[in-house]
């Protein structure tokens, strides 16, 4: 075996480089074919060559679909038969008057007296009994603080939200009666939607051309409604006669007759009613007779946005403007004349409204700046134009949302309400220094309410939001 293998070494030591290379590869593949390997890998080669994917080609759409593109981008109005959430709900519970309303070609404000439908006889009765007010057992409102504020915290959404307007919610009013929670609301196309709790009824009406910027019940009549809208008209709804009357429609004034001279807000005087419209102009109409205006003034040279008389010294009444002014009048001044205010609050921006509290003895703006600030008009003098607090809130809502406009609770001095844009979605009550007394939300409040009233003398709280849906507060006794 020595001399073999000795023998083989000087055959090898013979051979050049790449004989001996081209010797042991051949050595190996014999011992690869021996072991079965080179084998193994063609079997293993040609497996996988039998499993790789085949792409299938797909199709072609022989159909082709129009692209899509945003009406709100291009500037244009959406369809007619888009509808939002809820929107065919509404519709169902409506009478046929809605239909009968659309098909008239003349405007809504040439229109002097509207009827309620005959088929709507049964929802006229049954809402006119529960308009009759009874002394109420106990006034929320009247409560002492810490009471106030431990109610306050019981209430919630105890019913879903409720569909009542086609449009956007512009403005809201609560009926004083106990017997029902009766909700009017006003919405962006100049509908007037009326609701009814107890029988969980409601009934919507055409009324004007243009939003329904403020709505209110009437203090000396409990059947009536005042109704006042972008469009320079005022309505005057009566349930006992069952008709909806123009008592108040704008002229020009002012130097430019290029726009519409539209109607802003309404507040009560001794059984009629100061109107303020887009010229700056504020009107003191006779409820009685249509179109009568007894007296006029000129207070603002841009919008007035909310118009209020005093609680207690009537003869003198407060506006706010689109240019930064909060002033208070003398209605024993009035003329069509540019008049000089009794006072003026400064304001950094415009404003969107100003109210008294329940005595008058303080006054909250809301402004365009994100402030809202509370005044001091106990005295009616130079010192009450300095705020005494300035209170920090987001006021821009937007363009698909109503303004923000800070109210009084009924009753009270110290306690006022407004909406916000904070999240999780609320309706916030303040006190005059500024701090939260609490945030009414719900798991069922998803969207922001802009526009806010609260009952007279419950505590109901009702909110509106851009969608024409109702989100009512309360405690769980007062809605069953």
């Amino acid at each position: 075996m020595d001399d073999i293998e000795s023998t083989s070494d000087d055959e090898d030591d013979n051979l050049t480089y790449e004989q001996q290379r081209e010797k042991r590869m051949k050595k190996n593949e014999e011992m690869l074919d021996i072991l079965g390997v080179n084998q193994a890998a063609k079997t293993l080669v040609n497996c996988l060559q039998k499993q790789t994917p085949v792409k299938k080609s797909k199709p072609k759409n022989t159909s082709l679909k129009p692209e899509r593109r945003s009406l709100r981008i291009a500037n244009l109005p959406a369809s007619e038969d888009y509808h939002l959430p809820g929107e065919s709900e509404l519709k169902s519970n409506n009478s046929e008057s809605s239909k009968k309303y659309d098909s008239y070609e003349t405007n809504f404000k040439d229109q002097r007296s509207i009827s309620i439908p005959e088929e709507d006889s049964d929802f006229v009765e049954k809402l006119n009994d529960d308009l009759a007010i009874k002394e109420a057992v106990k006034d929320f409102h009247l409560l002492p603080s810490h009471k106030f504020v431990h109610v306050l915290k019981s209430l919630d959404m105890y019913t879903p939200s409720l569909k009542v307007c086609e449009k956007r919610i512009y403005s809201l009013a609560i009926h004083p009666s106990e017997t029902s929670l009766i909700v009017a609301a006003g919405d962006l196309r100049g509908n007037i939607s009326l609701y009814n709790n107890r029988n969980s009824e409601m009934r919507e009406y055409r009324l004007h051309d243009a939003p329904v910027n403020c709505i209110s019940f009437c203090t000396w009549d409990p059947h009536k409604l005042f109704s006042t809208s972008h469009d320079g008209s005022a309505r005057c709804g009566d349930i006992v006669k069952r008709t909806f009357d123009v008592i108040y429609k704008t002229d020009w004034k002012g130097q430019s007759k290029s726009k519409m001279n539209h109607a802003t807000w309404h507040t009560e005087f001794e059984r009629n009613l100061l109107i303020g419209n887009g010229s700056g102009h504020v009107d003191l109409v006779d409820t009685r007779t249509p179109d009568k205006i007894i007296n006029t003034a000129w207070c603002h040279e841009r919008s007035v946005r909310t118009v209020q008389c005093h609680p207690l010294e009537k003869h003198h009444f407060l506006t706010s403007s689109g240019i930064g002014e909060v002033s208070l009048w003398d209605i024993r001044n009035m003329t069509d004349q540019s008049i000089n205010p009794v006072l003026q609050f400064e304001h950094p921006k415009s404003l969107t409204s100003a109210f008294f509290s329940a005595s008058g003895t303080k006054m909250v703006s809301t402004c365009n700046d994100d402030n809202i600030r509370i005044f001091n008009t106990d005295r009616l003098n130079s010192s009450a134009t300095k705020p005494i607090n300035i209170i920090p809130h987001n006021n821009h809502t937007g363009r698909w949302l109503s303004v923000f406009k800070a109210k009084w609770n009924p009753g009270r001095d110290n306690e006022f309400f407004v909406g916000s844009m904070l999240s999780p979605k609320r309706i916030q009550v303040y006190n005059c220094a500024g701090h939260v007394l609490h945030n009414l939300m719900s798991t069922d409040m998803t969207t922001y309410c802009s526009v806010i009233e609260v009952h007279p003398t419950q505590a109901i709280y009702v909110g509106g939001n851009g969608s024409g849906r109702l989100h009512i507060f309360s405690t769980k006794e007062q809605l069953t």
